[in-house]
């Protein structure tokens, strides 16, 4: 039988857990905080991705051998098939805490953590000897019910209330964690070379792309149906945004009618066929009352040296030529700079520009 903890650990690991106000460092450190509290094997966190409504799980954090692994911001881990992992299609499929037997007789526990949409977001494996034992049952299930209600407080910080999508605070925080982790790993690439490492637009397999989405003439149909179907028309366009983009892909409301996604590690053609597929899907949508809607793109790759207000003003500089030359369409910086379109921005500043 597992030691008892004495109310003082529990409270410190309590403070300790609670004082991330990063979702990744949050998880990070619940899964670090199990492993030692619990003494067990390993801990595993799943994050669960829906793409065309169907699971994916993806493992991203690994607590093994007192040694944890975190998967990059900037990268994708391989996507793992769910029956490949004992009892996570039944945890996905009961939204249940899962408790079982393993092959090799050790306890596998298995909790999910649903979003605020009411999906798996995220599945938390505990493996282990001890802990099939009562004491310690009801302490993970008391346990994850404060990581539970911390993670409402969260969900509600993070997301906006109206469409459901990331809001425009939690787009900042995205945006400098995807840049710093590509700065590093560039940095670390160029090391001994004087030259920083440098390669053309669209060579790279693995990009990351953000993408300013806006309605056109969102002002006209709130002046003439009013508000509520204004209203409307964006929560259904925040729908079709989650149908057209992996469930991997950070998605944003940025204020009024306009919306940001950020494209995680697909190549050129990749990002265009995913913008422009989201794009006929709005414009094919019959929204109640109102009829068709369009939206204009512009979109940028999130390149080696950019900072924050650099990348979100060259998708805006694409996002306004499309406005300005008929709408209902998709725009790329790089291309419209390389065809003399549009005159490349002068550089926004150094590291320490503040994005807003």
């Amino acid at each position: 039988m597992v030691e008892k903890r004495s109310a003082d650990e529990i409270i410190e690991s309590i403070a300790h857990v609670t004082r991330h106000a990063d979702r990744d460092l949050l998880e990070a450190s619940l899964a670090s905080t199990l492993y030692t509290l619990l003494d067990v094997t390993r801990v595993v966190l799943y994050r669960v991705f829906y793409e065309y409504n169907k699971p994916q799980c993806y493992p991203v954090i690994e607590v093994k051998d007192n040694k944890i692994n975190i998967q990059q911001a900037d990268q994708i881990p391989p996507k793992m098939e769910i029956d490949a992992a004992e009892g996570l299609e039944a945890c996905l499929k009961s939204k249940r805490t899962d408790i079982r037997q393993t092959s090799e007789g050790n306890c596998l526990y298995l909790y999910p953590v649903v979003n605020h949409l009411g999906d798996v977001a995220s599945i938390f494996a505990l493996h282990g000897r001890e802990m099939q034992c009562q004491d310690n049952e009801n302490f993970i299930a008391g346990y994850f019910q404060i990581y539970r209600n911390y993670l409402r407080l969260l969900d509600e910080s993070e997301h906006d209330t109206l469409t459901g999508l990331l809001n425009r605070r939690t787009f900042e925080q995205n945006l400098a964690k995807i840049l710093a982790e590509w700065h590093k790993e560039q940095d670390q690439e160029g090391e001994g070379s004087k030259e920083l490492p440098h390669r053309r637009q669209g060579e790279s397999e693995k990009c990351n792309w953000l993408a300013v989405i806006d309605i056109d003439f969102f002002k006209r149909i709130n002046d003439k149906f009013g508000h509520l179907y204004g209203d409307e028309v964006l929560v259904l366009l925040a729908n079709i945004m989650r149908e057209s983009f992996r469930g991997y892909d950070k998605l944003f409301r940025f204020g009024g009618e306009e919306f940001v996604a950020i494209l995680r590690t697909t190549n050129q053609a990749g990002a265009i066929h995913a913008l422009e597929r989201f794009r006929q899907a709005v414009a094919a949508y019959a929204f109640p009352q109102i009829g068709q809607v369009t939206v204009s793109i512009g979109f940028v790759e999130i390149a080696y040296q950019a900072i924050p207000t650099e990348v979100l003003g060259h998708a805006d500089d694409a996002l306004y030529y499309a406005k300005e030359h008929g709408r209902n369409r998709l725009c790329q910086y790089e291309q419209l700079v390389e065809t003399g379109e549009i005159k490349p921005a002068p550089f926004a500043g150094g590291e320490d520009a503040e994005l807003f």
